[in-house]
C-alpha cells in the first residue's frame, strides 16, 4: 500500500538573516531583495537531525522583458532593445551554499559558504562568455543603470546541489552546463563541461575539464543541470537537464519529452551510463490551465536507496513528486550518448520509442500539488529527512516580485518507498 501523505508543516523563511536590503537606482522602482535560497536542498548523511543545505543561484535577475512591470523601464531603455537579456540588480552577488537547521516551527541559517577560487576571491553570477559561434549559447547581462556587464569566464548559475560525506559538495550549473566540485569552504576545486567547451573556460580562476558528453552542450538556455543528488554510497552523481536538449536542433527542446537521466562515476570522473525520462504532458498539471509543452520542467532529485530516486516535475503553478528505479536492464544504449547518433533521442516520440523497444523509466506518483492545496506550488528543491519525511523549499527568485520561500516538512505514515 502507497505511504499517505499526513501532515504539511509549513515554515516560512525569516526575513533575517534572509534579507538582501533594498536595491535601489536613479530612475527605476526599488526593490526588497532576499537571498534566494530555493534552487536546490540536499542532507549529508550523518549530520544532526534537522540539517540541511540550499544553494542559492546566479543571483537577483530580472527577464529584459519583463523589467517595465518590475522596475518601471523596459528593455529599450535597460538592455538596448535586446528582450532576452537579463538585468542584474546586484552584479557582485556571490552565489552560496547556505547551511540550514529545520526545527518545528523555524528555519535558522547554520552557515553559509560563498562560492570562490583557490585565492579566496569570490565568484559571480554572471554569465560566461562564449565566442561568435555560440554567442546564442548565453545572454547579455545589464545593470540597473542599462551598463553592459562583461562576461565572467568563472561566473557560475547553481541549481542543484549535494552533500557529500567527505565534506565536499557538488553543484549542477547552468550556463555551462557543469557539474561543480566545492570545498567544505566554498572553494571550486574544478568544473567539469562538456567536450568542446573548455574553450570558453580559459580565463577561469579554477581547474576546466572536458568530462562530460558533448551533447550536453545542446542544452536549452537557462535549462542546465537542474536536478542533482549522489547515490546514498556517494559512488554515484545522478543529474538531469531541467528541459530536453536542443538536439539536433534548438527547436527540439520545446516540444521534447524526453530527458537524459545520467549516472556519473564519481571517482572515475565519467558517464556510467543514462536513462530515458518522460516528462508529463501538460495537461497532467490541472491547476496550470495555461501550461504548454516547454513549460513542464525538473525542478530537483533526491537520492532515497541505492537505486531509488525522487523526482519533482513542475511548471510554474503545480508541482509533482515522482519515484523512479534505475535499473540495469532499463539503460540505454550507450550509442545514444554520441552526438552523431540519428534519430536523436530527443527528437524520438513516444511511437518511435516504441518502435525501436528503447526502455523507459516508470514513474510513480508521490505527491501532487493538484490535489494537496497546501503544497508549494512551485517546489525546487527536495531532500529528506528519513525514510517517511521529505522536506521541499520553494524558489522565491531572490524577492524580485516580493515573494518569500518557505520550506515544507511533508510527514508520511509509512516509508515512502
Amino acid at each position: 500500500m502507497a505511504a499517505r501523505l499526513t501532515e504539511i508543516r509549513r515554515i516560512p523563511l525569516p526575513v533575517r538573516p534572509f534579507d538582501l536590503g533594498r536595491v535601489k537606482a536613479e530612475g527605476v522602482n526599488e526593490l526588497r531583495l532576499s537571498l534566494g535560497i530555493g534552487s536546490g536542498l540536499s542532507r549529508r548523511p550523518g549530520d544532526p537531525p534537522g540539517r540541511l543545505f540550499a544553494i542559492t543561484d546566479r543571483g537577483p535577475n530580472i527577464p529584459a522583458d519583463e523589467a517595465k512591470e518590475i522596475l518601471g523601464k523596459g528593455a529599450d531603455e535597460l538592455a538596448g532593445g535586446d528582450k532576452k537579456a537579463k538585468i542584474f540588480p546586484m552584479p557582485a552577488f556571490q552565489p552560496a551554499i547556505v547551511g540550514l537547521d529545520i526545527a518545528a516551527t523555524r528555519v535558522r541559517l547554520a552557515s553559509k559558504l560563498g562560492l570562490r577560487d583557490a585565492k579566496g576571491e569570490a565568484l559571480s553570477g554572471l554569465p560566461t562568455p562564449r565566442d561568435a559561434e555560440a554567442a546564442g549559447d548565453t545572454e547579455q547581462a545589464f545593470d540597473l543603470s542599462g551598463e553592459l556587464l562583461p562576461g565572467d569566464p568563472g561566473g557560475v548559475d547553481p541549481e542543484s546541489v549535494a552533500a557529500a560525506a567527505d565534506g565536499t559538495f557538488w553543484a549542477g550549473e547552468e550556463y555551462g552546463p557543469s557539474l561543480l566540485h566545492i570545498a567544505a569552504d566554498g572553494t571550486v576545486i574544478e568544473r567539469l563541461v562538456p567536450k568542446g567547451n573548455a574553450r570558453f573556460y580559459r580565463r577561469a580562476p579554477y581547474p576546466v575539464r572536458e568530462r562530460l558528453p558533448e551533447v550536453f552542450a545542446r542544452r536549452r538556455l537557462n535549462r542546465g543541470f537542474e536536478g542533482l543528488t549522489l547515490s546514498s554510497d556517494g559512488r554515484h552523481l545522478h543529474f538531469m537537464t531541467q528541459s530536453a536538449l536542443g538536439h539536433p536542433h534548438p527547436s527540439v527542446a520545446l516540444w521534447s519529452r524526453n530527458l537524459r537521466l545520467v549516472t556519473f562515476d564519481v571517482k572515475k570522473r565519467e558517464v556510467e551510463c543514462e536513462h530515458l525520462y518522460r516528462l508529463e504532458r501538460p495537461n497532467a498539471f490541472k491547476t496550470d490551465k495555461d501550461a504548454e509543452r516547454d513549460d513542464v520542467k525538473i525542478g530537483d532529485m533526491s537520492s532515497v536507496g541505492p537505486y531509488d530516486l525522487l523526482v519533482v516535475e513542475r511548471t510554474a503553478k503545480a508541482s509533482k513528486i515522482f519515484h523512479v528505479r534505475l535499473t540495469a536492464d532499463l539503460r540505454l544504449p550507450p550509442a545514444w550518448l554520441e552526438i552523431e547518433h540519428r534519430p536523436t533521442l530527443e527528437e524520438t516520440d513516444g511511437r518511435a520509442l516504441k518502435r525501436l523497444g528503447l526502455p523507459i523509466l516508470e514513474k510513480r506518483l508521490i505527491l501532487d500539488s493538484d490535489r494537496e492545496s497546501s503544497l508549494p506550488t512551485k517546489i525546487e528543491g527536495l531532500s529528506w529527512f528519513d525514510e517517511r519525511t521529505l522536506v521541499v523549499i520553494d524558489d522565491d527568485d531572490f524577492g524580485i516580485r516580493g515573494e518569500r520561500s518557505s520550506v515544507c516538512v511533508l510527514r508520511f505514515d509509512s516509508p515512502i518507498i
